[in-house]
C-alpha cells in the first residue's frame, strides 16, 4: 500500500471579490488537489457572483506532470463560474512557460502576468 505525502503549501484569503492563492514550494499530486479543493469551497461560498483570482507562485518551485493537469482540470471548471479575471505574480519565465503550456484551458481566460502583487491587485480591481 502507497501512502501519499502531500508537497507545496498554500494559503488562500479573501479581500472582497479577490480571492488570493500563494503557493509556496514544490508541488505533488496531493498537494495540489487539497489547494484545488479549498479554492473550489471559497468560490462556491461565493453564490455564483463575480470574483478575481489572484494567484502568487513567486515562491513556487514547480511541480510534477500530474500537478499540471491538476491545475488545467480546475481551469476548465474555473471557465464554467463566475471569475471575471485572474491575475498571476509570477517571476520565473521557464515556470511560465510551462504553466502556459500544460494548462491550454487557461487561453479562454482574462488572465494578465505580472512580477509583483501591487501591480496585479491594481490591475484585478480594474477588471469587470
Amino acid at each position: 500500500m502507497t501512502i501519499g505525502y502531500e508537497h507545496g503549501k498554500s494559503f488562500i484569503s479573501v479581500d472582497g471579490d479577490i480571492i488570493t492563492v500563494k503557493a509556496v514550494g514544490a508541488y505533488n499530486t496531493e498537494g495540489i488537489v487539497k489547494v484545488i479543493e479549498e479554492l473550489k469551497v471559497i468560490i462556491e461560498s461565493f453564490s455564483h457572483k463575480e470574483f478575481k483570482l489572484l494567484f502568487d507562485y513567486t515562491e513556487t518551485d514547480g511541480g510534477t506532470p500530474e500537478v499540471f493537469e491538476k491545475i488545467n482540470e480546475c481551469n476548465i471548471w474555473l471557465n464554467s463560474q463566475n471569475m471575471v479575471a485572474k491575475a498571476l505574480v509570477i517571476n520565473s519565465a521557464m515556470h511560465l512557460s510551462i504553466l502556459e503550456s500544460r494548462t491550454p484551458a487557461r487561453k479562454s481566460q482574462n488572465t494578465k502576468n505580472f512580477d509583483n502583487k501591487t501591480s496585479a491587485i491594481y490591475w484585478l480591481k480594474l477588471q469587470s
